[in-house]
């Protein structure tokens, strides 16, 4: 146990004891994980012909920049609608890849082949019911992972094309300015299942615009884009029913896309279920409400409500075992139900008569179990 982690645990087990969960807080951070997807660079793209319905519109794509890291094994283009949709043009272009060093380039194929699809600039429009009209519009070239469930974020730079009737060129505007989105999660960190959570997107400098709300990896979309009101959109999603660990995205669309660049913004967001604890004796009973237990006495622990999925470390002590400092015991883990099984805790043979509480804490949800017993 790191002395990070051994102080957290000990203010955690104090604070119990107290009878407050202020001092919970130095277990660790309580807010949910999220990663941004802000990036800045050139985009420079190669036309292969001028035709809305040439199959595919783009000889090659570089950007001055390197992709960011854990995000270099493929380059996705896509046209953006007028709604912030994307829609995509060539995905999985993997030649020059890993995209580590500046600049980034891909020669993007003829044709769909070799895990790489391609589509004309009509197709893409098409597939998202929108009719193309002359104007400017952006085009996303974005890093990727080939692990999209592990590594869901959406690093994007952004160039331009312009549409003129049946034809296209690419647009010699400059790059847009970078915006900056935040996704956070209230309660933060977790809420159990069943019960109302709220998801709010802050954008930076005041940029006008509307966030998508979207569930696991994009694939569900939640609820229509909110209008960012004061540098805020927030919505309320619908419950969640199962213990689960889910990601979240913001998609922030600015009213001017060229002028101001699209951001996103992932959050990975915890559902437990309602904090629950057994403690059994040798030979499998189940304790009742404040039992009366020996020194040295070995007891089992059962205990839900921590991280589902991937789990997470839960810590373990016993306060007011020494005076008022606790014991503290090694750490186990939750699985992927959320829950610890068959803990085995054997009380210190010196510990002190009085009151003391059984104490597990998720290392990363920061849920707090406890269970009250007495000594003599």
């Amino acid at each position: 146990m790191s002395r990070r982690r051994l102080r957290g645990v000990l203010a955690g087990a104090l604070g119990l004891a107290l009878g407050t969960a202020a001092l919970l807080a130095g277990a660790g951070t309580a807010d949910a994980d999220s990663a941004t997807t802000a990036t800045s660079g050139t985009v420079t793209l190669v036309a292969r012909g001028n035709a809305l319905t040439d199959a595919s519109p783009f000889a090659q794509v570089s950007v001055n920049k390197a992709c960011p890291a854990n995000y270099r094994d493929a380059l996705n283009v896509s046209v953006v609608v007028p709604d912030g949709r994307e829609s995509l043009l060539a995905s999985h272009l993997t030649g020059g890849a890993p995209y580590a060093t500046a600049p980034v380039t891909a020669d993007v194929p003829a044709a769909t082949g070799n895990g790489t699809i391609v589509r004309s600039i009509a197709t893409a429009f098409a597939l998202v019911h929108v009719p193309v009209a002359d104007g400017t519009y952006p085009i996303h070239v974005t890093c990727a992972n080939a692990d999209r469930t592990a590594f869901p974020e959406h690093p994007t730079f952004t160039g331009f094309i312009d549409i003129s009737g049946d034809t296209w060129q690419v647009s010699s505007r400059p790059a847009p300015v970078t915006t900056t989105v935040r996704l956070s999660a209230s309660p933060a960190n977790h809420v159990q299942v069943g019960q109302p959570f709220t998801l709010t997107a802050k954008v930076a400098a005041g940029v006008p615009g509307s966030v998508q709300f979207e569930a696991d990896n994009g694939v569900t979309v939640v609820g229509a884009p909110v209008p960012v009101v004061n540098g805020t959109a927030s919505i309320q999603p619908p419950v969640n029913t199962a213990v689960n660990v889910r990601s979240y995205i913001a998609v922030f669309t600015p009213a001017d896309q060229l002028t101001y660049a699209q951001d996103y913004e992932t959050l990975s967001y915890t559902f437990v279920d309602a904090p629950a604890v057994t403690v059994s004796d040798a030979d499998g009973n189940a304790l009742g409400d404040t039992p009366q237990l020996a020194p040295g006495q070995t007891v089992t622990v059962a205990a839900q409500g921590f991280r589902p999925a991937d789990g997470e470390k839960v810590d373990v002590a016993v306060t007011n075992a020494y005076g008022i400092l606790p014991a503290l015991f090694p750490s186990t883990a939750s699985d992927s139900a959320g829950s610890v099984a068959n803990y085995a805790l054997t009380l210190p043979r010196n510990i002190c008569a009085g009151t003391h509480k059984v104490v597990l804490v998720g290392e990363q949800t920061l849920v707090a179990i406890t269970f009250t017993f007495t000594t003599k």
